[in-house]
């Protein structure tokens, strides 16, 4: 419930501020006074786009606050996050520039947050505006607010699954009709890879090979001088260090240096012999030939080829491949696949559609007690011939609103077939069509306050008086603010704010009074007749008697 507005700098406006109550608000006054400039303020605090056009004094800021209690209807996360407990204080300024500042309880926020608190708290119907209620997009939302929870829930989780595997068999169709396409490029690609037969260890060190097989006759060279030098020369290291031993071992107990060399000249024999089979490996090694290294160099370039193609190193061209046999394994268990998909999709298909008849027969039943409601509401509201209901277009394909759609239908006059109500109401059927199905809604709805920009345009007599009455009757549910210009509907209000118009310094100014029972007498005897006479007076005060208001 709105409690409490502050309004600064907003066109005629300089700075009012209100403090309303529960039940039933009314706001009067003069043309031009400024009622529906409050109506504005409220759209700005709610979060509608700014129009520097409505500053009253360019060098000042715009500002609108409002205080909320009983704001129990937002979401948890947004409680949560600015600390709503109960009451709420939403306040929002702009500049000429059209830099704009949000407080949520103290707290900075966008806008657009500002937006989404304000669908629970707040809903605003001005004389000429399309609202959500002529809007046939948003019928079958409306209707779903007198449907169980469980079966939209219960529909929209199963669709959910059907359209998410659906999608994933469109996916698969289109992958595999791919790889399909390119199959005959992927069998060409693994077969060359697969003909080189690639071994990661080997072929590492296919480099090593070469430049050993381009070297062998200077290895041959190399390997058969060393062997002569350390073991078959006829002067060899191994001769010579055995004689050094030899020498060495008849005066070994004659000094304990002498020792040491004998026992280094092993050492240095055990280090030949290592070499010498080092040697001889290599040397074992030398069978080879031209064609060898030419079939080697051959795969090399091959090898190199395959990492232009494929991948960084061998390695990433092993992983191509893998990829490759992955992918024509694709084609080969492609229909497998697919089939098993689609019956995953049709088992879906088949228990979402049963969910949406149900859905749907509850929809309609709904739509009849909707219609029901609404003709009952619109004969108290002096259209006694009026025809409402609800038209449903069934399609064949599922879809988020369980492939069905619902428009409002409705004829006011005697004789006359319904037709959509965004184009048969008009003039002040407008109004009274508006207020029935807002009626109906309400009881539905946790918006806990509603603002009506004179919804009695256009009505007069016995209708006004219906409209007042269904007024006071809504505002026993919900906070109802009702900006108005008829006497019969300012009388109903528990609570009663007038707007005057005056000028100070050459500019116009709106000044907003809360009235006492004597000035309320004042301004309804002055609506009704013009001026405040005795017997206008009477009359007003018979218009409060007669609406319970003391």
């Amino acid at each position: 419930m709105l409690t409490y507005l502050a309004v600064k700098n907003l066109t005629v406006i300089e700075s009012v501020s209100l403090d309303f109550s529960p039940g039933l608000n009314i706001i009067t006054g003069e043309t031009g006074a400024g009622k529906s400039v409050l109506a504005g303020a409220m759209k700005f605090l709610s979060g509608e786009r700014f129009n520097r056009a409505i500053l009253r004094e360019s060098d000042k800021k715009l500002f609108v606050e409002g205080i909320f209690t009983d704001a129990n209807n937002i979401d948890e996360e947004t409680v949560n996050q600015y600390e709503i407990d109960g009451e709420l204080v939403l306040s929002r300024e702009t500049d000429d520039s059209g830099k704009n500042k949000v407080f949520i309880n103290g707290r900075a926020a966008p806008v657009t947050k500002l937006r989404d608190i304000c669908q629970y708290l707040l809903d605003i119907h001005g004389q000429n505006e399309n609202q959500f209620l002529f809007n046939p997009l948003k019928h079958i939302s409306f209707l779903d607010f007198f449907v169980s929870d469980s079966l939209k829930e219960g529909y929209s989780a199963l669709y959910t699954q059907y359209r998410d595997k659906a999608s994933e068999l469109d996916r698969l169709r289109k992958q595999i009709a791919e790889t399909a396409r390119l199959k005959e490029m992927y069998e060409y690609q693994l077969e060359e890879i697969n003909s080189l037969n690639i071994d990661l260890e080997s072929d590492s060190r296919i480099d090593e090979r070469i430049k050993f097989l381009s070297h062998i006759e200077k290895i041959r060279e190399s390997a058969a001088m060393c062997i002569s030098l350390l073991k078959d020369g006829e002067i060899s290291a191994s001769d010579l260090i055995g004689k050094a031993e030899k020498s060495l071992s008849s005066i070994l107990g004659l000094s304990e240096e002498l020792g040491k060399a004998y026992e280094s000249l092993g050492g240095a024999t055990s280090l030949i012999n290592d070499a010498l089979s080092y040697i001889e490996i290599v040397v074992s090694q030398q069978e080879s030939s031209p064609e060898e290294l030419n079939a080697l160099i051959d795969r090399k370039y091959k090898l190199q080829n395959l990492v232009k193609k494929y991948g960084s190193d061998l390695s990433e061209v092993l992983e191509y491949k893998k990829n490759l046999e992955e992918k024509l394994s694709d084609v080969s268990f492609g229909d497998r696949r697919i089939s098993t998909v689609e019956a995953e999709v049709s088992t879906l298909e088949a228990k979402a559609k049963d969910a949406a008849i149900k859905l749907n027969n509850a929809r309609k039943e709904a739509a009849e007690s909707l219609s029901a409601r609404v003709c009952e509401i619109l004969n108290e509201l002096e259209l006694p011939s009026s025809r409402f209901f609800v038209k449903f277009e069934e399609g064949d394909n599922l879809d988020s609103l369980a492939g069905i759609t619902a428009e409002f239908y409705i004829s006011t006059n005697a004789g006359f077939e319904p037709g959509p109500l965004s184009t048969v109401a008009s003039g002040g059927e407008v109004s009274r069509v508006m207020l029935a199905l807002k009626e109906v809604f309400a009881e539905a709805d946790s918006i806990s306050t509603m603002l009506f920009d004179e919804i009695d345009s256009g009505i007069s007599g016995k209708a006004a008086k219906s409209v007042a009455e269904r007024l006071k009757k809504l505002s026993e549910k919900k906070q109802i603010i009702v900006i108005t210009h008829l006497p019969v509907v300012a009388a109903q209000g528990e609570t009663h704010f007038h707007i005057s118009k005056s000028v100070h310094d050459g500019k116009s100014r709106t000044d907003i009074q809360k009235l006492d029972t004597v000035s309320r007498h004042t301004v309804i005897a002055t609506m009704l007749a013009g001026e405040a006479t005795e017997q206008s007076i009477m009359q007003a005060k018979e218009l409060l008697k007669n609406a319970g208001v003391n």
